[in-house]
């Protein structure tokens, strides 16, 4: 495209198959590809470089950036960690988020597209939330990458760990040796703001728990208790206990457990359980699932100082920094 062109789409499928609609004309291919050689393409008011490839997936249009890793990181760095942060901190953040962009593209390689743009994978925005300060921060660590047997890692990151941060199996149930669980003295710098707490009653964890499917198992009575299950070694919970009014058991991961409660509102696997009145009170530290750099920490770590190799380097202790 040349010039300020705006045109809307239209994805379907009918017995010939996959179409999109744009701009008067059809493509029955049900792909669609725009470029916008030094300029940008703006889909539902967000800016996006290089390219956009539209693939028809049933009813609905899936709309993918291809765009320059290091411009990524760029549009990243401002939505994946506060901009007025420490230059150190953004730094860290860059490498980490470079390092695990790259390791999703190989474990990716084939498909429609890399990354999810949402929380599924690292929150990217488009060109729009690309500042100078987060350009140098890229550039200053153009290519740093951690890699884990010569391979780039799964380069994990979180808001708050809590007090230690934690392994992936704990989390996902996957053994990752690329991690070891990590002490962050640097998150009680920010400890008042680590606590939270939540207010649920029976019948409401009831609802949470059968709205996902396969948590409960077949027959389960109306829910009577809820307990705590054995910790993992950072001290987060591995799992809950609950139990039905006829006496029954069953064990559901502290994660499953968090998504099904909202992980927005339960914002970790690091909590306590109190009886209350008709339900609980659920008391908890940290923010994420914990694996791999504090960011909280990392922020506190930069403002005592401590330069963004030596953040990444405590965050992951099993990872040589080296460029790719």
């Amino acid at each position: 495209l040349e010039g300020n062109v705006t045109f809307s789409l239209r994805c379907g499928a009918n017995a010939d198959g996959p179409f999109i609609d744009y701009g008067g004309g059809r493509v029955a291919s049900g792909r669609l590809e725009v470029s916008a050689p030094g300029g940008f393409l703006r889909v539902d008011g967000k800016l996006y470089r290089q390219r956009l490839t539209v693939l028809v997936r049933g009813n609905t249009c899936t709309v993918i950036n291809t765009v320059s890793l290091e411009k990524y990181l760029a549009g990243l760095i401002n939505k994946e960690m506060v901009p007025s942060w420490p230059i150190e901190a953004l730094k860290a953040q860059a490498v980490a988020a470079r390092t695990y962009a790259l390791y999703q593209a190989q474990q990716n390689h084939g498909k429609d597209y890399d990354l999810d743009s949402s929380v599924l994978d690292q929150v990217y925005d488009g060109a729009a939330s690309e500042t100078p300060r987060s350009t140098s921060v890229v550039d200053a660590t153009k290519g740093e990458v951690l890699a884990f047997a010569n391979q780039p890692l799964k380069a994990y990151f979180h808001a708050n760990c809590g007090g230690m941060t934690e392994v992936p199996v704990t989390v996902w149930g996957s053994e990752d040796q690329a991690f070891r669980p990590v002490v962050c003295p640097y998150h009680q710098r920010k400890r008042d703001r680590t606590r939270w707490s939540l207010h649920v009653s029976r019948l409401q964890l009831d609802k949470a728990l059968r709205k996902v499917g396969g948590l409960l198992p077949r027959g389960f009575a109306r829910l009577a208790r809820l307990e705590p299950g054995a910790p993992s070694p950072s001290q987060r919970l591995n799992d809950v206990v609950v139990t039905d009014a006829t006496g029954n058991n069953s064990i559901v991961s502290a994660n499953a457990f968090r998504n099904a409660m909202g992980n927005t509102k339960m914002k970790s696997t690091s909590f306590q359980i109190h009886d209350e009145e008709g339900g609980y009170r659920i008391d908890g530290e940290g923010f994420g699932h914990g694996v791999g750099m504090c960011q909280v920490g990392a922020r506190a770590m930069a403002e005592e100082g401590k330069r963004y190799r030596e953040i990444l380097a405590y965050y992951y202790p099993l990872a040589d920094l080296r460029r790719f």
